[in-house]
């Protein structure tokens, strides 16, 4: 069947691309596919669909099998196919086979097992083969994108793919407890998650604010340390279960031996410090610690390694092991002198012997070690799985010493970051080796400045600029004495003024998109601001008149990655912590950009353009709408209830535009506007407008695009433009009525303001550039102001319009000399 349809198909392909993104459909339209397939062959011709589907599975487990069959004929029904129970000859097969049969039971997916697939769309129906279940499983949901934008036309074209993921280990961490989150949520993740491709389910379970399974060897834990919200072992059984038949594993994290104050409630004794303790539910980083040097914390370790084995099946379990504030270990004169028995350093020493020790449980129990940065030390053997939070530095030396390794910086998604961001998060990416060679002509000037945050300390940075005849070439950065990384330039917006040197300069940094907009004055010193994402930052500093060329030759970039080490690293997880995120906005924080995550660790990593991701992002959206993700549903929810007696669907209406105008901020700016308010905790309501603001304007995004094709030459782009700019001047006058008299909107009067300020601003040019009117530099320095002196102040919600109108005075602005 494979060799006859390939022959079939030699006489009609009208394009034949390998791992692309930009394929020629009949119409000349890419099929809207994420992840991309790693090989996509496209015909001109069609297969109408004007019968049945039937969906035929052969060689799946039979457990599996009932599952995926109910799974996704309700899916395709939903998309508004009619579906057959069984084959006949009036119907439209979609034949299933897996070509080595599975055992009579289900078979728990693991680590490196075979998901390779192929599709086939032929003159008949369609054949999908695969090695394993799994695969099987991808081929469907691909089937499922595809029927899914086809279902106005009924024509799918004749097309056959040959597909496999790039890294084996894609996964989600949702974090239960810091907001616990039901059944039926992780379940719907669970549905996205298997649409999307991605195959590890990281459940991280126990931490400081909670214990949250319910333990038989240990019952204080969940009887004491809940708040009564916790899984039963049946439930755990039920996802363990309920994701393996979607071909997802599932890992727990059980956090030893820091961020165990849940455990220090339940049994105090088994603490450093033995004293009563309460439950925390402020958010942050806490002191109580297992004692390593009690025997009976080994035997707690162990029972609960135990339990864990008998409800997870897979190989891993994850320790935590991250964040350890070591101040009850340097206070315990009996840890101290276990330390001095056995020749322990210091705290990291202490760690890692405790790990060599948590490591031998659970090799008893069957189990592989895994845990974050901090667990990694050379006493620890080669299996032990470390996922790296601090980055990508971090990420290569562990691999290079031959550890397997997981990307998570980068994908922390409970940080509103922009989609591209996360796209751009290459595993296998490890930036500069080394700055350019300095020509003889060329000279170096370095800054130092400094970057206030909210909570916590300062970052301090320091700016390189290599220059020759009054012509910068390039630009490094460096952020809290991590690797250097050259900047990218963009072009100045400000027009310069006598005696001041003016630098825009773009990285992307573990906070997220990192831009620095600077005032360079050799007198004066570095004023300006950083945007990181969107949110706005004050940054000082000064000329650093003690750097060298030599200090310029050994500066710190990240060393280039062998392939050894590159084979070491095995993927990436996106991690939703849950400080802001409960189950009312949970999918609005997740979907859909964890589908462009999940092409970065599927698809090849040629595939970085956001033009082409955010076109088919978009429509993505829509597609996990469909299959019951609720980002859409939370969304227009949140703001129902927000707007209480006033919900109409005029004024519905009008709030979701005004929405498309907004975004929170980015990074941790709104964690760290929580803190300073006293609200940075278990117990604060998390039901406000900002609670329910996608991360990213999808409208926004559109602007971008437009912008971008108009500078490319397309003057029509500008139309577009300005179409949405007056439909959101229309709204203005009845949404300053509409958030008067509503209470729980009337915080938003001052983003109101803004939007508009930025609106008039951003019309005004818009005409002015499509009749060619320049706008002088005195007029840019004027309206640049009037932008920025509103961002100055931080706010949980920003007005990333804004940010829009600055790019278009850029763009139709008095050219910068």
């Amino acid at each position: 069947m494979i060799v006859r349809f390939k022959t079939l198909l030699c006489g009609v392909i009208t394009s034949v691309l390998m791992l692309s993104a930009n394929i020629v459909s009949a119409k000349d339209q890419a099929p809207i596919l994420m992840p991309v397939p790693a090989s996509l062959v496209q015909s001109a011709q069609a297969l109408t669909i004007d019968r049945p589907l039937v969906l035929s599975l052969t060689g799946l487990s039979s457990q599996r099998s009932a599952f995926v069959k109910t799974y996704y004929q309700q899916q395709f029904s939903d998309f508004g196919y009619q579906v057959a129970p069984v084959t006949s000859g009036s119907a439209l097969p979609i034949n299933v086979t897996v070509q080595a049969p599975q055992a009579s039971t289900s078979q728990y997916p693991r680590l490196n097992q075979n998901e390779h697939y192929q599709l086939r769309i032929n003159n008949t129906g369609i054949d999908i083969s695969a090695t394993s279940d799994f695969g099987a499983l991808h081929a469907l949901s691909t089937l499922s994108q595809l029927l899914y934008f086809a279902r106005d036309s009924r024509e799918l074209a004749l097309l056959q793919i040959d597909d496999s993921p790039r890294f084996p280990w894609r996964g989600l961490l949702l974090d239960s407890v810091r907001h616990f989150l039901s059944i039926p949520a992780i379940e719907r993740q669970l549905r996205g998650m298997a649409a999307a491709k991605l195959n590890v389910f990281h459940w991280h379970l126990t931490d400081d604010q909670g214990w949250r399974y319910a333990s038989a060897a240990y019952p204080k834990l969940h009887q004491l340390a809940s708040d009564g919200q916790y899984y039963t072992q049946a439930e755990i059984k039920h996802i363990v279960e309920y994701a393996s038949n979607l071909g997802i594993r599932v890992v727990p994290e059980f956090d030893v031996p820091g961020h165990a104050s849940a455990i220090a409630v339940a049994y105090p004794e088994l603490m450093t410090q033995v004293k009563p303790y309460q439950m925390e539910d402020d958010w942050g980083i806490f002191e109580p610690l297992l004692d390593p040097s009690k025997p009976e914390v080994y035997v707690f370790i162990d029972a609960i390694v135990a339990e864990l084995a008998e409800l997870f099946p897979d190989p891993y379990l994850h320790i935590g092991g991250d964040e350890v504030h070591p101040k009850h270990w340097q206070d315990s004169k009996r840890v101290q002198a276990y330390m001095r028995t056995h020749k322990l350093n210091t705290s990291a020493d202490l760690q890692a012997h405790f790990n060599t020790k948590v490591q031998a449980i659970l090799r008893r129990h069957n189990k592989k070690m895994m845990g974050w940065d901090e667990i990694f030390h050379p006493a620890l053997d080669q299996d032990v799985m470390i996922q790296s939070w601090r980055g990508k530095a971090s990420l290569s030396q562990i691999a290079a010493q031959g550890y397997p390794a997981l990307l998570s910086a980068g994908f922390y998604i409970d940080q509103p970051q922009p989609t591209a961001y996360h796209y751009r998060n290459e595993p296998l990416d490890t930036g500069l080796p080394t700055a350019h060679p300095l020509n003889d002509n060329e000279a170096i000037q370095a800054w130092d400045f400094t970057m206030p945050r909210l909570k916590g300390s300062a970052v301090r940075g320091k700016l390189v600029l290599v220059s020759s005849q009054q012509t910068l070439n390039h630009v490094y950065l460096q952020l809290n004495d991590r690797p250097f990384k050259q900047a990218r330039l963009d072009s100045r917006l400000v027009p310069p003024e006598a005696g001041l040197s003016r630098l825009n300069a773009t990285i992307d940094s573990w906070m997220g998109p990192t831009r620095a907009e600077l005032t360079l004055n050799p007198e004066s010193g570095l004023t300006g601001r950083i945007l990181i994402g969107n949110a706005v930052y004050p940054v000082t500093g000064k000329l650093d008149t003690q750097f060298t060329r030599a200090d310029f030759t050994n500066m710190p970039f990240q060393s280039a990655m062998s392939t050894q080490t590159q084979h070491n690293i095995l993927g990436g997880e996106a991690t939703l912590w849950s400080e802001l995120v409960t189950e009312h906005n949970l999918d609005v924080r997740s979907w859909p950009r964890l589908f462009a995550i999940a092409e970065r660790l599927w698809s090849a990593r040629q595939y970085s353009d956001p033009t082409n991701m955010y076109r088919r992002l978009l429509p993505i959206s829509d597609f996990a709408d469909a299959i019951g993700l609720h980002h859409q549903k939370q969304f227009r929810q949140g703001l129902k209830r927000l707007l209480a007696k006033h919900d109409s669907p005029h004024n519905l209406a009008l709030l979701m535009r005004f929405a498309e105008q907004l975004e929170p901020a980015s990074y941790y700016t709104r964690h760290h506007i929580k803190y300073q308010q006293g609200l940075y905790h278990q117990n604060a309501p998390l039901d406000s407008f900002v609670d329910y603001l996608p991360i990213e304007s999808h409208t926004l995004i559109t602007l971008n695009q437009k912008l971008a094709q108009f500078k490319g030459g397309e003057k029509t782009a500008l139309e577009d433009i300005l179409r949405i700019l007056r439909t959101w001047n229309a709204d203005y006058a009845d949404l300053t009525t509409l958030l008067t008299k509503t209470p729980s909107l009337r915080a938003l009067l001052p983003q109101l303001k803004l939007a508009k300020t930025s609106n008039e601003i951003a019309l005004s040019i818009a005409r002015r550039c499509k009749i060619q009117t320049p706008i002088s530099p005195s007029e840019t320095r004027l309206l640049i102001a009037t932008l920025r002196e509103p961002q100055s102040q931080m706010q949980e919600i920003v007005v990333a319009s804004t940010l829009f109108t600055e790019s278009l005075l850029a763009t139709c602005g008095d050219p910068v000399r």
